[in-house]
């Protein structure tokens, strides 16, 4: 049933994006806080047009702005031996300016209609977006401007940062205002492609987001005071994309850089796909067929002979560096050892800026969740554009399952047991991989895989070994979105067994980012940090071995 329903959703929202893309830009170039000479004025485009363009580019940015969340914490993999030189001020002009002059412009504009024509429900969407973007840019930046933003038609053309804290306060009223609009009976908009004119579950998505931010707070009992919120997979919080490849492209960004004419253009993560094939008490992880695509039968080096144009670390005797030779850790495939098979499984480990051979129809792709690829039924074939599901994937924002992964954490943190959440949040993680495409993952898959995490759980000898379990499920759950991962990783420091980076002096973790650079050197009163070690204020006592 539920495949029926995500089929015909995939054929309206595909005729819809195809209609609002040919309308729409998606992104910005440039990112100083005035008004947008581009941009679209009230009086050239009603509320509902607003709106469209607000939850597309939304998508976009959350899969972004996760895509880097999720490489520092090796659900993606990230190439860059040095932290100080990842991401540099330069690489966040892109979504800063779509925050900025694309959707919190857009959205300004739109209450604008909206308060004159009593849409409430189109303001509440924005509220919801907009806290979001807010608390989201604070997690990663810091003190970032607020209350003198898109503030250019009052000549303020430089505006002043605000303290993270009093961002993180104004994003939470606003969600409790969102949820105030959508309690207030207006019109439904026309397109609303996260929850199809459902002011019921906004309000929980809304509420899920609000807790998130308590959560960082470390306000737990204001955590536990919201119980109307995102529970269960019905309520999940997404972004469905189409299966579009012409202009305007609605597939969903990670199929459109894995799907190529000229095979992957992406690296999976030796981490992530370690984790899988070891799973728990020698049963691998049920997801990992729809997670990934092998392209290979073997992975030369560790299955076969070693090929030295295609993958020189599988080579006898190459260097293993120090920080990589713990059985806990992966080195060159998804393994630890040349005599342990890792069954054409291929990516690269966490750093490691290699050039790029010839290799794009062996390495491994992203499979059908998340990103609506293929589902991995060991045919092993080559993969290029149009395979698969054709891009017929989400974006997912905020899951049921990672709500009760933050249960958990509260629950620690509150002295009680977080076991029950744990196994919650797995079993529905489990039971979400299946949502877009192979075969439906059965009942038994999901009980035995359950059992064999439950026995390792309780075979734990201490707090912080179930916590490194805790916090590796969790990861896996977030692929699509890494930007909680980042946060949680911050926030606790689990799990401890994250692979190192190839590069044995890497420099601090990244506690925060660069401003990018475009809104240091456009704004007189903006100054660049000096570097990646500061703290968010949320994270002032944050764990500082991190890796």
């Amino acid at each position: 049933m539920k495949l029926t329903i995500m089929k015909n959703s995939r054929n309206i929202l595909t005729l819809f994006l195809c209609v609002l893309f040919t309308l729409i830009s998606c992104d910005t170039l440039e990112l100083d806080l005035t008004e947008n000479p581009n941009a679209l004025s009230p009086s050239q485009a009603d509320a509902g047009f607003f709106l469209n363009s607000i939850q597309i580019d939304f998508a976009f940015w959350v899969s972004s702005m996760g895509d880097r969340g999720g490489e520092l914490t090796r659900i993606n993999y990230m190439s860059g031996r040095t932290y100080n030189n990842v991401y540099s001020p330069d690489s966040w002009n892109s979504v800063w300016s779509s925050a900025y002059r694309g959707m919190l412009e857009d959205i300004r504009l739109m209450n604008v209609l909206a308060d004159e024509a009593g849409l409430t429900y189109h303001r509440g969407m924005g509220k919801v977006f907009q806290a979001y973007i807010l608390l989201t840019l604070v997690d990663y930046f810091g003190d970032i401007p607020y209350t003198e933003a898109l503030q250019g038609a009052e000549a303020i053309l430089n505006p002043i940062s605000d303290r993270g804290e009093s961002v993180y306060s104004a994003a939470i009223s606003t969600l409790e205002s969102a949820i105030s609009d959508f309690n207030s009976g207006g019109p439904v908009p026309t397109n609303d492609y996260y929850y199809q004119g459902d002011a019921d579950k906004w309000i929980k998505a809304a509420n899920s987001i609000k807790k998130k931010a308590l959560l960082n707070l470390g306000d737990f009992s204001n955590y536990n005071s919201i119980t109307n919120y995102i529970i269960n997979p019905s309520d999940d919080f997404q972004f469905v994309w189409g299966t579009s490849p012409a202009t305007p492209d609605t597939r969903h960004p990670l199929y459109r850089s894995n799907y190529t004419s000229t095979g992957g253009g992406e690296y999976m993560s030796n981490w992530l796909m370690f984790n899988m094939i070891n799973g728990h008490a020698g049963n691998s992880d049920p997801r990992i067929n729809y997670y990934f695509y092998r392209q290979v039968d073997n992975t030369p080096g560790f299955d076969s002979s070693a090929d030295e144009e295609v993958l020189e670390c599988g080579l006898p005797g190459y260097y293993v560096p120090p920080q990589l030779r713990g059985s806990d850790t992966p080195f060159c495939a998804p393994t630890n050892s040349s005599s342990k098979p890792a069954n054409g499984y291929w990516g690269r480990d966490h750093g490691n800026d290699n050039g790029i051979p010839p290799d794009g129809f062996k390495r491994t792709l992203r499979g059908v969740y998340p990103a609506g690829g293929a589902f991995d039924d060991e045919s092993f074939e080559g993969k290029v554009d149009g395979d698969g599901r054709g891009g017929f994937g989400i974006t997912p924002i905020i899951l049921s399952s990672w709500m009760h992964f933050m249960n958990a954490e509260v629950n620690v943190n509150t002295g009680g047991d977080p076991t029950n959440e744990t196994l919650i949040a797995l079993e529905q993680a489990l039971i979400k991989t299946d949502d877009l495409g192979g075969p439906e993952l059965s009942g038994e898959d999901i009980s035995n895989y359950v059992a064999a995490f439950t026995s390792d759980w309780n075979a734990a000898t201490s707090l912080d070994e179930k916590l490194d379990m805790w916090a590796t499920e969790f990861f896996i759950s977030l692929t699509g979105n890494g930007i909680d991962a980042y946060n949680s990783y911050r926030r606790n420091g689990y799990p401890r067994s994250l692979q190192p980076n190839i590069e044995p002096d890497p420099g601090q973790f990244p506690l925060i980012q660069y401003y990018p650079a475009n809104y240091v050197n456009t704004n007189k009163n903006a100054n660049q940090r000096s570097s990646k070690t500061e703290r968010v204020f949320w994270n002032s006592n944050g764990p500082t071995s991190l890796k």
